[in-house]
């Protein structure tokens, strides 16, 4: 309903009746780029399979849309359509970002946060990422950086984490968030597996921000950090080598 709602007269991009399994089965995870195709171009390869209506896609490109990196326009309306259209497919991930959008009014008319809150926790409950980072960001804007640490703990040890939790998960870890003592090395190896699901939502924060760890003492390895969270569109990343002579 809500999905028909945002996307009007337009006929909702989902699988045809012969892929309806596809709604009947939880989706997870974001679409596969294929390995020819640059991380600068992998929003036209969304856009194109998300009007199929794969619900990987639909997702991804919706991230896009949000983020805008990939060399698109921020466009939180459309990246809500985008999402809602995943969501109605039963993709998770679709399902936790749509209920982010719902909760906050960001990208439709009018908020419902009573039915953001219930899609967020849901997806949380089945140890979605998303719905994990979602409702772990909650607890953070409530002060309880231990419960959200544990969240991403659990999700991980579960074998379930995306790109953006364990960049989240190794945030806490760097920086001594949620629990007692930091734990850098490790913190920072979550991040090494962040950057290597590229270009996952999350993977260009995890970039950035190892290249920040070892701009200072170890400026060849923070070069490739810098060269991954640019190649991504991660702004700073462009920035600072734009400004850089050097690269």
């Amino acid at each position: 309903m809500v999905a028909k709602d945002l996307w009007g007269a337009t006929d909702v991009p989902v699988f045809p009746p012969m892929d309806a399994h596809v709604c009947n089965t939880a989706q997870t995870g974001e679409a596969k780029l294929k390995h020819e195709i640059p991380f600068s171009e992998r929003a036209q390869y969304f856009h194109e399979e998300a009007l199929t209506g794969s619900p990987h896609c639909q997702h991804s490109y919706g991230l896009l849309l949000w983020s805008g990196f990939g060399g698109v326009t921020q466009d939180a309306a459309a990246s809500a359509r985008w999402h809602a259209a995943a969501a109605a497919q039963n993709h998770l991930d679709g399902i936790a970002v749509l209920g982010g959008c719902l909760r906050t009014g960001t990208g439709i008319q009018k908020a419902n946060v009573g039915l953001g809150l219930l899609l967020i926790d849901y997806c949380a409950s089945q140890y979605n990422p998303t719905g994990v980072n979602k409702k772990a960001a909650l607890l953070e804007s409530n002060s309880d950086e231990k419960g959200a640490f544990l969240l991403y703990e659990e999700c991980y040890n579960r074998g379930k984490a995306n790109a953006l939790l364990l960049f989240n998960f190794g945030w806490c870890l760097v920086n001594g968030e949620g629990l007692d003592k930091k734990d850098v090395e490790r913190g920072e190896n979550l991040w090494r597996k962040a950057a290597d699901m590229a270009p996952d939502e999350g993977s260009e924060e995890a970039a950035w921000f190892l290249y920040e760890q070892y701009r200072r003492n170890d400026p060849k390895e923070a070069e490739q950090w810098i060269d991954l969270a640019a190649n991504l569109g991660y702004d700073d990343a462009v920035i600072e080598k734009g400004s850089t002579p050097s690269w």
